[in-house]
């Protein structure tokens, strides 16, 4: 399996240079073939012709000073790309490229021949040895595949070695689990754990309200306008880190103490559009905790369960299966007419879905 190790990186002044050159000349590759590419027109345009990064590079002196093997490696991407746009295979159609933004997320990707890993210096071709700080090492016996060196809004930088190893199977918990997701509390566990919800960006929101008008004040361009932009980043950056280390924690958490995990394969797309709730849903940010908890299931030897869109879960009684049909959202607790039943909503979706889980493994076994 694959897995990625970012570390923080430290340049010094001639290094973030060559590195911001480096950025900037992918950047102008990659929007060169959106250019070509949204180009194409079936009457005036039918045959539209890609450049390689070769004759980009001999036709633009200054992209010599960085190395070729990051052109290389982007020219590689908008290859993929474009086969995964007219794929007739994809479930979720792609939509056509955009070009990259200087002020957004910078990045390039080198292969392993490019890059050496030396004690406490990561050795990048045409940038020479950086500084940074490995704080934890990588597997041993494992295959280094390629580094991708980033630059965040915060003017940050990252490397990201991603390098091939084997999987890890964690011990048998001898547990399944249902976890239904939801606003008020982040997730219900069928077992009747209950994982608060953090709310960082609600709790960040005065404050970057008031970043966000100081910045609209500035004017563009100026000195104090970048200063006021970099805070503006800092506080998104501080809210999406806040969230991935919540994340990262309660997904590891379950992975670890359960052997079968099912969950709703839920609309999340079609869910943010409800106005009232999308800044509540996009905080809570249900689709990164959904891919965290697959692809650590797959790490670590465990099973991962998507029950059916439509399945009555919430609207099913745990003790008796009658579904019922009148249930608001409002209605925080269940009772079911027909057995008695009085539990919290959220607890008996969970129990559900559990239940839901295991019939479909069963089958599946």
């Amino acid at each position: 399996m694959l897995k990625a190790y970012k570390y923080r990186l430290y340049p010094n002044v001639s290094q973030s240079i060559l590195l911001n050159k480096t950025f900037g000349c992918v950047r102008y590759f990659w929007n060169k073939q959106v250019e070509v590419f949204n180009s194409y027109d079936k009457e005036t345009n039918p045959t539209v012709v890609f450049k390689t990064s070769t004759k980009i590079r001999n036709e633009n002196e200054w992209m010599k000073e960085v190395s070729a093997a990051a052109i290389q490696q982007k020219e590689i991407d908008f290859k993929e790309f474009k086969k995964q746009r007219f794929s007739s295979k994809r479930k979720k159609k792609v939509g056509n490229p955009s070009f990259k933004n200087r002020n957004s997320r910078q990045s390039f990707r080198l292969p392993n021949q490019k890059f050496t890993i030396l004690e406490g210096k990561i050795r990048l071709e045409k940038i020479g040895r950086v500084k940074f700080i490995k704080d934890r090492s990588l597997p041993p016996e494992c295959k280094i595949m390629s580094v991708t060196v980033s630059k965040d809004t915060t003017g940050k930088y990252f490397a990201s070695v991603l390098v091939e190893t084997g999987i890890k199977t964690l011990e048998i918990a001898g547990k399944s689990i249902g976890i239904d997701v939801g606003i008020k509390e982040f997730a219900t566990l069928s077992d009747g754990i209950v994982i608060k919800n953090p709310n960082y960006f609600r709790d960040s929101q005065t404050k970057l309200k008031r970043a966000q008008r100081r910045l609209s004040k500035k004017k563009k361009g100026s000195s104090r306008y970048k200063k006021c932009k970099i805070k503006v980043a800092f506080i998104h950056k501080k809210i999406a880190n806040q969230r991935d280390y919540f994340l990262q924690t309660t997904s590891t958490f379950i992975v670890k103490n359960y052997d079968l995990i099912s969950i709703e394969d839920l609309n999340v797309a079609g869910m943010v559009k409800n106005r009232k709730l999308a800044k509540s849903i996009s905080d809570a940010s249900f689709s990164r905790f959904f891919a965290m908890l697959d692809y650590k299931c797959r790490w670590y030897g465990k099973e991962l369960i998507k029950i059916p869109r439509f399945e009555p879960s919430s609207k099913k009684c745990s003790s008796c299966g009658i579904v019922k049909k009148e249930l608001k959202l409002s209605d925080r607790v269940y009772h079911c007419e027909s057995c008695g039943l009085k539990m919290d909503r959220d607890l008996n979706a969970s129990i559900n879905i559990n239940a839901i889980g295991v019939e479909i493994a069963k089958k599946r076994a």
